[in-house]
């Protein structure tokens, strides 16, 4: 019989878990999960900070009992993974005072991702990262009143959102010009800036030196803040440390992967947040920890385990975030991204509006389009605005992974209503924005 070992019980794990289980009925399929959780949702932290729900399950797509009942998948949770040894095929893991070893015929790698951290070590120093430890998060940030949130990405974003709605002083820092900087280029995050900055304290260009008192004083390069507590959330890194001198390590600091998701070592796949990808617009690798690509990278990886053969072909790094009323997506490159890859990037940006004239309260919108001079080919795109912009942003996805032309672009035939759309649709401005002629 077939043995499966599994180490992650995220979107990665359960996933490949679940298409082995699928292909290969007879398999024994074990996943060994550090948490109480399994297929869990990292994104969700900063709405239950906020409030908006208070059952930790829901966190879970499914629960470690429907997989063990449903799925017959062996799901062990409460285990830490403490040795990989691929040599040998063994693994060790233990769970308070008990250990295990255990042997596999094939290994799949989903330990995910871990935040970066400062430094300096507190009581009041917080880290808004896994599921399980939400509570506690949010518990503990309840009880403050003036909180500091260092970094300006995605998470630092949705943090000082939940945040100030729960009545807190928030204080954001963020050491470029502007928030989301790896997200958006710079005409477009003023949006999002100006509607921030009137709800927190924004500080940009300014850099954390020191966090001291345990959280409790901020020193920047600007002078001195003080605070009840602060949220860390500058970033996140593969969590590769027990297979740093076994596997081979891509460009990004991530697990190097074939195209079926298997790595150097024969039988050893890695799916999920601690693995490289690859860029679809610029061909180079690339590292994309989230969800939506995590789950399609572990039914790649299971899909070849089971002996179905699928190839997965990269990432166009389609993602997307809110701050209050304001939904703020990207795909493919920003212009500064397309320069760094030796691509000759023109764009267009719109302002326009979600509903026709004379459908009551329409809405502003704003697209970004990013095109390479050479191939005629719209290569990104960014859109903000208060509603519809989801699904425009997952047709630009469409677009930029099948490499359409901006001729091409313009003809895709999308869908009108007066209640969310205007006859000319917004992206569709944009994309002629981008013609020469």
């Amino acid at each position: 019989m077939m043995k499966v070992l599994v180490l992650g019980g995220g979107a990665a794990g359960m996933s490949s878990s679940s298409r082995v289980r699928k292909l290969r009925p007879n398999a024994e399929i074990v996943v060994y999960e550090e948490t109480n959780m399994v297929s869990h949702a990292p994104c969700g932290v900063p709405y239950y900070v906020e409030g908006l729900f208070n059952n930790e399950e829901l966190f879970m797509t499914y629960t470690p009992e429907f997989f063990r009942e449903k799925r017959k998948i062996d799901v062990r949770t409460g285990y830490s993974v403490e040795e990989i040894d691929l040599n040998s095929r063994v693994v060790k893991v233990r769970k308070n005072a008990e250990k295990k070893s255990e042997e596999y015929d094939y290994l799949i790698i989903a330990l995910g991702a871990k935040p970066k951290k400062v430094r300096q070590s507190g009581s009041r120093i917080f880290y808004a990262h896994h599921p399980a430890q939400a509570k506690s998060l949010r518990d503990d940030l309840w009880a403050l009143n003036k909180i500091a949130i260092i970094g300006g990405g995605i998470l630092g974003v949705e943090m000082a959102e939940a945040l100030h709605a729960v009545g807190k002083k928030v204080t954001l820092i963020q050491r470029s010009s502007y928030v989301l900087n790896k997200m958006l280029d710079s005409d477009m995050a003023h949006v999002v800036t100006d509607v921030m900055s009137k709800e927190i304290d924004l500080r940009l260009n300014e850099r954390v030196e020191s966090i001291e008192e345990e959280g409790k004083v901020i020193v920047t390069d600007k002078g001195k803040l003080e605070v009840d507590g602060v949220v860390v959330t500058i970033g996140v890194e593969p969590n590769i440390s027990l297979l740093k001198d076994q596997l081979k390590i891509g460009k990004t600091g991530a697990i190097w992967v074939d195209e079926t998701m298997k790595t150097n070592k024969e039988n050893v796949y890695a799916a999920g947040d601690n693995t490289e990808t690859r860029n679809i617009v610029t061909g180079k690798p690339t590292w994309m920890p989230f969800a939506p690509v995590a789950n399609k990278m572990g039914f790649v990886a299971g899909s070849n385990i089971g002996g179905k053969r699928m190839e997965f072909p990269g990432t166009v790094g389609t993602m997307i975030t809110k701050y209050d009323r304001l939904f703020i997506g990207k795909v493919g490159l920003n212009e500064s991204e397309a320069k760094e890859a030796g691509l000759k990037p023109y764009s267009s940006m719109i302002k326009s509006k979600t509903r026709a004239r004379y459908y009551p309260e329409p809405k502003d919108i704003y697209v970004k389009l990013i095109a390479d001079e050479d191939t005629s080919t719209i290569i990104g795109g960014q859109i903000i605005g208060e509603e519809e912009v989801l699904g425009r942003l997952d047709m630009l996805a469409a677009i930029v992974m099948k490499r359409f032309t901006i001729e091409e672009s313009f003809f895709v035939e999308m869908g009108y209503l007066p209640a969310i759309a205007t006859v000319w649709d917004p992206v569709i401005i944009a994309i002629r924005e981008l013609m020469k002629a």
